[in-house]
């Protein structure tokens, strides 16, 4: 009888795993901006500073988070909850951003880090980014600031700020067209940057 009643437990119990299993959180998915390269042939830089470093790189708390978002209209965001950046936005900004203009300043040495001092003849790169998300189409935007200023306190001439609105239209509405189409926003910016730091 002893063993009905266990049998009987046993068969109460079943659904309710079944149940707790199909609850289960689901992992999440990581991403990562990815360098773009340009579109056509890029030439050595003729004159000025040989080397470039990237300063402040400021987002908006917006963005500054682990999920991907996405804007639902103007007054509504979502967070897709599991699908994540690798790395923190800002650090993977910052390292896509200098790859980009790696490939299209060639003879500059680009630095990723400002660091403490900047020897002379390096240019300083400071970015405020306005806005870098999607919207419910899958379309980006990238709006930023951005500026040049001679480093270790060399005289020279500071440029900008320039602001640049960068669009990439919609390649899909999932998280991996999304991403491909922000990486696409930062190489189109890398490129507005490169034409300025030539002039």
């Amino acid at each position: 009888m002893e063993w009905v009643r266990g049998l009987r437990s046993a068969a109460l119990a079943l659904p309710l795993l079944v149940l707790a299993a199909c609850q289960s959180t689901p992992d999440s998915r990581l991403y990562t901006l990815a360098v773009v390269a340009p579109a056509g042939t890029v030439q050595p830089l003729r004159s000025g500073s040989q080397a470039l470093a990237l300063g402040s790189l400021d987002l908006p708390m917006l963005i500054d988070r682990p999920q991907i978002v996405r804007r639902i209209d103007e007054n509504r965001i979502e967070t897709l909850e599991f699908d994540r950046w690798a790395e923190p936005l800002a650090d993977g900004l910052r390292s896509t951003l200098a790859g980009d203009l790696a490939a299209r300043l060639p003879g500059v040495t680009v630095l990723p880090v400002a660091g403490s001092s900047v020897g002379e003849g390096t240019a300083v790169l400071a970015v405020t980014v306005l806005r870098f998300d999607a919207d419910a189409t899958g379309r980006v935007v990238l709006d930023a600031q951005w500026s040049l200023s001679p480093g270790g306190g060399a005289p020279g001439r500071r440029s900008g700020p320039t602001r640049e609105t960068v669009e990439v239209p919609s390649a899909g509405t999932g998280p991996d067209a999304q991403v491909r189409a922000m990486s696409q926003a930062v190489g189109t910016f890398a490129d507005r940057v490169a034409a300025g730091v030539r002039r």
